[in-house]
This record gives structure tokens, sequence and C-alpha cells, in this order.
């Protein structure tokens, strides 16, 4: 499954869900947290049953906080539609420590176990506090469910009281701890955090290229817009894939560490060249 772009799309919003086999994004997130007030979250939730048999993309439901009593209604709304093809699993917010992640999963197990799923439903902690960074190794590692971390990198601003700057200094140490995280616990490469002002593209595109160099896989999005933009930032190039290519060829007939194109080559690097090679091919069957 490709994770380059995952557009939030409000749960309360019936024109939006309506369109979402229209959307070139990855992952869809239908929101029942943020993008809903409270007293409205009852009628996404009806929206959500009236039209997830209807799609056709990879869907995420990012239910309320587990501290909530929200929560509960939103596993209930998950064990109604389960079954749907769509569904692929669940973003948690405010994900802080690996209990958390465990007990999402025991809702999730119980779940499964009521319905007739044929595969299991997939988490993903959005690390949005001080303590969710502080504990991001324990929560990449906590479950065989997590799919992926994301970062939250608004809220955590907040919480760490710091001022939103241009070159966003402030989340360096937390997306990078993120990254580390994921290495370690042997899960995807994690996404960004939402780049607020869909207005501009070209500072979109920047801020893309710079957190896929610090070794993030996608972007959270809030607009439309933004998926095309976060879909060609972080698709391998022609010429990545060129070089993989030439690279896993040469590899099949080395025994061991071996020169390319005046380069120094390695097991590590033979095998992002296949992970290259591998999401270029699945994004060319998706055109």
């Amino acid at each position: 499954m490709l994770n380059r772009s995952l557009l939030f799309v409000p749960a309360d919003k019936e024109k939006m869900l309506r369109k979402i086999n229209e959307l070139q994004a990855d992952l869809i997130i239908i929101d029942l947290e943020d993008a809903v007030r409270v007293d409205e979250k009852h009628i996404g939730r009806d929206l959500i049953r009236k039209y997830i048999g209807d799609w056709e993309k990879p869907v995420f439901i990012r239910v309320n906080s587990i501290e909530t009593s929200e929560f509960q209604v939103d596993m209930q709304l998950i064990l109604e539609i389960s079954n749907a093809v769509s569904l692929q699993g669940v973003m948690l917010p405010k994900s802080s420590s690996r209990r958390n992640i465990e007990e999402l999963a025991e809702h999730l197990e119980t779940i499964e176990n009521q319905g007739s799923r044929q595969s299991k439903l997939s988490i993903i902690p959005l690390i949005e506090s001080a303590l969710g960074v502080h504990n991001s190794i324990e929560i990449a590692s906590s479950h065989q469910r997590v799919m992926m971390l994301a970062f939250g990198g608004v809220d955590f601003t907040t919480d760490i009281g710091a001022q939103i700057t241009d070159g966003e200094m402030e989340l360096l140490y937390a997306r990078s701890k993120l990254v580390i995280a994921s290495r370690c616990a042997n899960i995807k490469q994690p996404i960004d955090t939402v780049y607020t002002n869909f207005k501009d593209n070209d500072g979109f595109i920047e801020n893309c290229i710079y957190v896929k160099q610090l070794g993030f896989a996608g972007k959270l999005l809030i607009h439309p817009s933004q998926i095309k933009s976060a879909n060609a930032v972080f698709s391998p190039s022609k010429e990545e894939y060129e070089f993989a290519q030439r690279l896993v060829s040469r590899a099949l007939t080395e025994k061991g560490a071996f020169q390319l194109d005046g380069k120094m080559i390695d097991k590590p690097i033979i095998e992002k060249a296949e992970r290259i090679l591998n999401e270029y091919e699945l994004i060319k069957s998706k055109i």
C-alpha cells in the first residue's frame, strides 16, 4: 500500500464524502475528531455508515482520543462497518504510550472476532505531544497492528510551548525521533504533519522535499490541492528508478560490497534500491 499522501476528510461533510473515489490520495483519513464539532459527531458517524460501502479507496477512521467518551461510541461504529472492504484501520490521535495502542488493539480484536472480516485492521498512531515523542519507540513497537507513525506537528508545538517558525527547527528533534523509532520497530517510514497553508504550493513542495530527506514517506494533507504535489515528491524519480535497476542487477553478480558510478554499494543500499523498484512498479500499476 502506498502512503505518499494521506488526506483528512471531515466526517460531517457529505459533499466531500461523496467524492472520495475521485481523489488521487493514497489513503483517505475520515476525521471524526478535530474536524467535527462534538454536537455533530453523530452526523459524521451516520454519514460514514451511509457511504462506507461505496468507497473504493483505502480508508482509515481517525477516531476520538482514547480518554474521551466519544472513543467508545467510535468503537461501536467500527464494529458496525468492520466488514467494509475499503476500511483498512484506525488512526489514534494523541497517542502517547504503549498502553494506548494495546487498548485500541484489544478493541479491534474483539470487533474482528464478532464479525467476519478476513484481514486485520491496522493502527496509525498520531504522535502529537512531548510524551508521545518521548515514547515513540515503545509506541511503534507496541503491537503488530501498528502500520506506521504519523506526526501531529501543530499540537506538538503547542504542547512544548514552542513558536512556529518558517524553518521548523522546533520540529526537527521530534521528526528525527519518529524516523528512528519507526526503523527500530521495523515498520513503515512515518508520515509527516500537515502543511496548513494549502494555497502555498511552492512552500508545500519545499516542505515535502525537506521531510523526505529526513526519512518521511509522505504527508498528512488538509486539502485535495496538495495531493498531486505530495505524490510527485514522495515518488521515486525516473533517475532513481533507473539507477536502482542497474544497482540491483549488478548486485546479482557480486558476492559482497562493490562500486557503482564511484559509490560504494553494500547491503543496506541494495535493500533501499529494491524498495525503490517495488514502489515504482506499484505506482506504475495504479496509473
